[in-house]
């Protein structure tokens, strides 16, 4: 499956060079081909990268990388077909064009030559990590349904846990 990550880094110990090449290094283990694209700022970071994860499986690889680097906001899209941005359409295009076999001329690099400072770039064909990585298991909820809804009369909808809204949400589905 395909997958963009965006991250915001929430901490001013953010180190955009090095924290970027740990996540770089770190989702290295878990692609199932040989290219993973990305592009950062200041303030953000954007990978694409296709994984053998399920999308529940990558959120938790995700979430344990804030045990890596400072605290960062994230979100995941899963398989985006279509996209749209203001950013420049070359470097939309080189970041969407991802496919299993690395190019011979990276394009991207001659967009950046001369503007090092606004933009930076990996080419994370050579930082490929053959390392295993070891999932917690996945949480439930023990409350029963009639019990979630006693805690929502008692305390408002806004004390469930992620989890007990997840539980209520597919009741909802049956």
């Amino acid at each position: 499956m395909k997958y963009l990550l965006f991250i915001y880094p929430c901490d001013k110990t953010w180190n955009k060079d090095e924290d970027n090449e740990i996540i770089a290094k770190e989702l290295s283990s878990i692609i199932d081909s040989t290219e993973v694209k990305f592009i950062f700022g200041e303030n953000h970071s954007i990978f694409h990268f296709n994984s053998g994860l399920s999308y529940p499986e990558l959120e938790i690889f995700v979430e344990l990388l804030k045990d890596d680097v400072p605290d960062f906001m994230y979100f995941i899209v899963e398989d985006a077909k279509n996209v749209a941005s203001n950013m420049d359409k070359n470097h939309l295009t080189y970041l969407m064009d991802l496919d299993d076999k690395p190019k011979k001329k990276n394009r991207i690099r001659d967009i950046f030559k001369n503007d090092q400072d606004i933009f930076s770039l990996y080419d994370l064909t050579k930082i490929i990590n053959n390392g295993e990585y070891n999932f917690k298991k996945e949480e439930t909820c023990d409350l029963t349904i009639d019990e979630i809804l006693d805690k929502i009369i008692d305390q408002g909808i806004d004390s469930l846990t992620k989890l007990e809204k997840s539980k209520l949400d597919e009741y909802s589905k049956q």
